[in-house]
């Protein structure tokens, strides 16, 4: 028999309701709730309130918050917060009832202004600690990229340097204020030929082969083992990625306190300075570098031989290349033939040049720290690594735009956008942890109870480690 009509009939109360129970045991939220304890929030921001005045909304139900904004992709606060009535979950991660008061839209970013970065690299350092205690973070193979973010500037807003610093002198000088460091800071270190947007001094202008942006550079380190990033870094878009490995490394040692073996990133980091200092402290690099291109049909340099001794190249016709000038400026050698009549009768001359000066051969005034970079590692295992980058660091950054509008800045300012990447970086990094710890936990149960296992990985357990193997529980 089919049923009546379905009709609602609202109601005032509702005693057989309780929030708590509508929430599913796998839901994320309450997932989440499981895993972190906020309750380090509150004594961290605690001196950046006053003792008198009204209360302010409570710093946990504000972090939460953003949380969900980053999870959810919502862009916009204030969207969250006409959202959040309508989510039941929503509300109980805030810990709101039904009927509660819900805070304004501005709550968030007053509170971002009030607690600056340090709150968040807290928040990222403690699911980090996380990460580690359940066995997910390796720190013997690293992975180092950076991706450029579209800033929330417009491209036709973009006028000279000069332009928008003497506008803003102007209106400062107008209002009778003292000019703040920061801008003090931004105007002695500015370029002439620089183009700046008035709605966000910190942008800056990158134009690579595929894209052009007016923003910033997130830069990461992210560990081979389970994915997970264990250091964070922002940048306006100008600074190239390669100057930041040191800085990239050294934050990985302080967050995880251990010591990578193997570092790995692309050519843009292939440099001689960072070869040397990978080379001092004890680590191989898995890094390419840009080499002298090679004329079609024409000798390739490596067909050069280097004679230590006497300084000097010999070609493939048996004949000497010496050294006859040090470009610092571009940091290398140059060495050819003195009699440039040697190279005009050669016999081999329409394989070598078509120079009149005779074939020069270029070699940086650093090589032995590229030869040693280059033979450091076998080339099977330097493929292997190479392929590892591809999913592991540029995968992080692709998850990060599909899932947390990582792509498009949604505050202006390089401390808000810090703010920005670090939660995104934490909530990554929080999701691992959820997915990662039930699948070990779950296969540690059954290694206890005797059942058979899948094929080879390591499961940590209290008090002892397990070696076990299983495709599952590989990154993905």
């Amino acid at each position: 028999m089919m049923g009546r009509k379905q009709h609602l009939e609202p109601q005032l109360f509702y005693p057989g309701f309780c929030l708590n129970q509508r929430i599913g045991i796998d839901n994320r939220y309450r997932r989440i709730c499981q895993a972190v304890d906020f309750d380090f929030v509150r004594p961290a921001v605690e001196h950046l309130y006053g003792d008198v005045g009204n209360p302010s909304v409570d710093p946990i139900v504000v972090l939460k918050l953003m949380i969900i904004a980053f999870v959810e992709n919502i862009t916009s606060e204030r969207e969250l917060i006409r959202r959040l009535p309508e989510r039941l979950d929503w509300l109980w991660f805030c810990q709101f009832d039904l009927d509660s008061k819900l805070p304004d839209h501005s709550v968030p970013s007053k509170a971002r202004r009030r607690w600056g970065v340090e709150l968040f690299k807290l928040f990222f350092g403690r699911i980090l600690t996380q990460c580690m205690e359940a066995g997910l973070v390796d720190g013997q193979t690293i992975h180092i990229d950076s991706s450029l973010i579209q800033g929330n500037v417009s491209s036709d807003s973009l006028q000279p340097a000069f332009a928008v610093l003497a506008k803003q002198k102007f209106e400062q000088l107008e209002a009778n204020c003292d000019i703040p460091q920061e801008a003090s800071v931004v105007v002695s270190k500015i370029k002439d030929d620089i183009k700046l947007s008035p709605t966000d001094l910190d942008a800056r202008c990158r134009t690579k082969p595929s894209e052009h942006v007016t923003g910033y550079q997130e830069h990461r380190v992210v560990d081979d083992a389970y994915g997970v990033i264990t250091a964070s870094e922002t940048t306006d878009a100008a600074v190239g990625e390669g100057t930041l490995l040191a800085t990239m490394v050294e934050q990985h040692e302080a967050n995880t306190d251990s010591k990578p073996a193997h570092v790995v990133a692309d050519k843009a980091y292939g440099t001689a300075c960072n070869y040397t200092y990978l080379h001092n402290k004890g680590q191989l690099p898995c890094i390419p570098h840009m080499v002298q291109g090679r004329q079609k049909g024409m000798f390739a340099v490596g067909e050069f031989k280097y004679d230590r001794e006497r300084d000097c190249y010999i070609c493939p016709a048996g004949k000497m290349l010496t050294l006859y000038r040090v470009d610092r400026q571009r940091n290398r050698r140059r060495y050819r033939i003195p009699d440039a009549g040697v190279c005009l009768g050669c016999k081999l001359r329409g394989k070598c040049t078509e120079c009149k000066h005779g074939r020069t051969v270029n070699r940086l005034i650093n090589q032995d720290i590229v030869d040693w970079a280059d033979s450091c590692m076998s080339t099977n295992r330097r493929r292997e690594l190479m392929r590892r980058r591809k999913c592991c660091v540029e995968g992080s950054f692709a998850d990060a735009a599909n899932n947390h509008g990582f792509k498009r800045t949604r505050w202006r300012g390089r401390w808000r956008v810090k703010i920005g990447n670090l939660l995104i970086a934490t909530i990554q990094n929080l999701r691992k942890l959820l997915k990662y710890s039930r699948k070990l936990t779950q296969t540690a149960v059954m290694a206890l109870s005797g059942a058979v296992l899948p094929q080879t990985s390591t499961v940590i357990l209290p008090n002892r480690a397990l070696l076990l193997t299983s495709r599952a529980l590989l990154p993905l």
